[in-house]
């Protein structure tokens, strides 16, 4: 994409499932994944490609094994990231762990400003389950986050779960449980131009779009472990090419974004061919 002056840039990247031990290898597929060195190809990638770049955002599920130990694995490759890294809890995630364990250059803000950009990052962690929730306190929480944004500047949000169907059966059950409600406070706050998801483990481009013709953007993005087929009833997996999204946020409230991945599957023949 064109580099515009003014534009804010972020690169995100999501679902890590990383454990502990660099040598674990993903447990619920046959696929040969190791989800740390995964993250680890994809972080110094974009970190040799972070000149005019302003953050990283990485969009839940950090963690597969949620202990400790992971975090802090984590924590230490994103601290060699040359940008801040902000980052939100996944269904797999333990928040409170998070906290706990995540610092220096990582941190889980819940509003970013860059320019006349307001970042927005919602934690729809339900303790556990599979899908996403927001309590009633978060929600008053985000609406007073929005009403002091002024009119003309505007507003990404990040989170985890999907507030939108995507038109894959299996998948969608999980996504955010109160679309009605948080397009409904949304409706109120004009600024808001573009949501971002991860969960999907797929690329997803789509929209909310009010009665009055406005459009919101909603975009979900691919994990940095194993990718989804879309529009399936069913699990089915695809491949295990990492993949990251480049978004540009202009100055005028248009957004541009491009999923990309990795030019190779972080597989057994580059694990042995790294020792």
């Amino acid at each position: 994409m064109k580099r515009t002056p003014d534009a804010v840039r972020l690169f995100q990247v999501t679902d890590s499932h990383c454990y502990a031990s660099d040598n674990s290898r993903l447990t619920w597929t046959d696929m040969p994944i190791y989800p740390n060195l995964s993250l680890q190809a994809m972080l110094a990638h974009l970190g040799s490609k972070a000149q005019g770049y302003s953050a990283l955002l990485l969009t839940g599920d950090l963690a597969q094994e949620e202990i400790p130990a992971t975090y802090q694995r984590v924590n230490a490759m994103l601290n060699a990231f040359p940008l801040p890294v902000y980052t939100i809890p996944g269904n797999h995630d333990i928040p409170q762990m998070m906290q706990e364990n995540l610092n220096g250059n990582v941190t889980m803000p819940e509003h970013v400003t860059v320019r006349n950009w307001h970042l927005l990052l919602l934690d729809t962690n339900a303790d556990g389950k599979p899908d996403g929730r927001l309590t009633e306190a978060q929600f008053e929480h985000f609406e007073q986050q929005l009403s002091t944004i002024p009119d003309d500047h505007f507003v990404a949000i990040f989170m985890h779960h999907h507030p939108v169907p995507i038109d894959s059966e299996w998948m969608d059950v999980m996504g955010l449980q109160q679309k009605t409600y948080f397009w409904n406070l949304v409706e109120h706050f004009p600024q808001v131009k573009v949501v971002f998801n991860g969960h999907i483990h797929q690329e997803f481009n789509g929209k909310h779009e009010y009665a009055d013709g406005r459009i919101v953007a909603v975009h979900g993005t691919p994990a940095t472990c194993v990718q989804m087929k879309p529009v399936r009833k069913n699990i089915e997996f695809d491949h295990t090419k990492p993949a990251w999204r480049d978004i540009v946020l202009l100055a005028d409230g248009s957004v541009q974004t491009r999923v990309h991945y990795l030019a190779f599957e972080v597989n057994e023949e580059v694990i042995k061919s790294s020792i």
